[in-house]
């Protein structure tokens, strides 16, 4: 028959370093990083995070790895609640791609459209490197990739807000350390969401594969309504 050693059993320096351990990962866990951008500028930006959005033709909850690098090259990788990718976007010389690898089918649209249409929001992957970045050009309307912006800024001049063609974020909270986001509030009319950066890391090493579309030649491409009635499916 098995025995069951009690904790308090543990002799007093076993028990006073696992005590002390314990302490140590639940405070690891609570910690937030300090993130400082480059004073360099952010060129490219890379990580995890978590998304819920909903709206009249969207509804996606789940977590989400990515990479976005200027000029215009962005990935995104959905995955399942146990860490399955089931699809992911990729986005390049002006064009974007809905790929679902497992039924070696996508779909492709321009860039702006890809996002609206699959996320909600019609951010370009510049202006998500501007907004994870928390590096705006400086003034209340910059002039960005795709218009200019409204944007709002707090006593420390993070922005906290921004506007733009009826598209709204707001940001309540941020990294410990400068104006990056960890949380982001998106709106428009029909569709509304929010998205928590779980990891983020500025200019990391170029992955030219990570936005190669070469591939695509042995998939099929299909419709919008086509890819939507196979997702469904697969889901």
């Amino acid at each position: 028959m098995k025995t069951h050693r009690n904790p308090a059993s543990f002799p007093p320096g076993r028990a006073a370093a696992f005590f002390l351990f314990a302490l140590a990962l639940a405070s690891c866990a609570r910690r937030v990083p300090v993130l400082i951008p480059p004073a360099t500028g952010v060129e490219a930006v890379a990580g995890f995070g978590s998304a819920s959005i909903e709206g009249e033709e969207v509804a996606l909850k789940g977590k989400f790895a990515f990479t976005f690098r200027t000029p215009g090259l962005g990935r995104i990788e959905a995955f399942d609640p146990f860490g399955r990718m089931i699809y992911y976007m990729v986005f390049g010389s002006g064009r974007a791609y809905l790929v679902l690898p497992s039924k070696k089918a996508y779909a492709e649209e321009a860039p702006e459209t890809l996002m609206n249409r699959y996320l909600g929001f019609p951010l370009l992957p510049d202006e998500v490197i501007l907004l994870l970045g928390g590096q705006w050009n400086g003034g209340e309307a910059d002039g960005g990739p795709g218009g200019a912006w409204a944007l709002e800024r707090d006593g420390p001049g993070r922005v906290v807000r921004g506007e733009k063609k009826g598209f709204r974020f707001k940001v309540p909270e941020f990294f410990p350390g400068g104006g990056v986001p960890r949380v982001v509030l998106f709106s428009r009319a029909g569709a509304s969401g929010r998205v928590k950066i779980l990891s983020l890391s500025f200019n990391p090493p170029p992955r030219p594969e990570a936005f190669e579309t070469s591939f695509l030649k042995s998939f099929s491409r299909k419709s919008w309504e086509e890819i939507q009635e196979i997702a469904r499916d697969e889901g």
